[in-house]
């Protein structure tokens, strides 16, 4: 069984962590290690791009809850793609994931989700009628 491989993109100020393989008991730690050890204090957001992942057990599942909850301690947000028609998406909205991690379809998705939030987040400044 392949395992999970993990490739990082940056995109902005927000991490994308492409994984692919399997995730299960044996590397969801080391998975979510390495995508912990990828944001610095400066990034947004991480967008784990799942759509190549043949496989995530309730191990890997319970890794992503984790990492969502340290990155919310940090005012950064997790989001996950997943195509629609995936059968771990299923998975993950029959658990009720997507209550603490956003999921989105596609990478497109996930990156206008979090400029919203950037933009959203960001003090107004002085404007100009004032």
């Amino acid at each position: 069984m392949p395992l999970a491989e993990v490739r990082f993109e940056r995109e902005d100020e927000t991490v994308v962590a492409v994984v692919t393989g399997e995730v299960d008991m044996s590397n969801a730690t080391s998975v979510r290690q390495q995508i912990a050890e990828s944001v610095t204090p400066d990034d947004d957001a991480v967008i784990i791009d799942m759509s190549e992942l043949s496989f995530i057990d309730s191990a890997g599942l319970h890794a992503m809850i984790e990492l969502g909850t340290v990155l919310d301690e940090r005012r950064q947000q997790l989001l996950l793609c997943l195509p629609p028609d995936s059968t771990i998406r299923r998975a993950i909205e029959i658990i009720g994931l997507p209550r603490a991690v956003s999921v989105y379809s596609d990478r497109s998705e996930a990156m206008e989700a979090v400029r919203a939030s950037a933009t959203e987040s960001r003090p107004i400044g002085p404007t100009e009628n004032s």
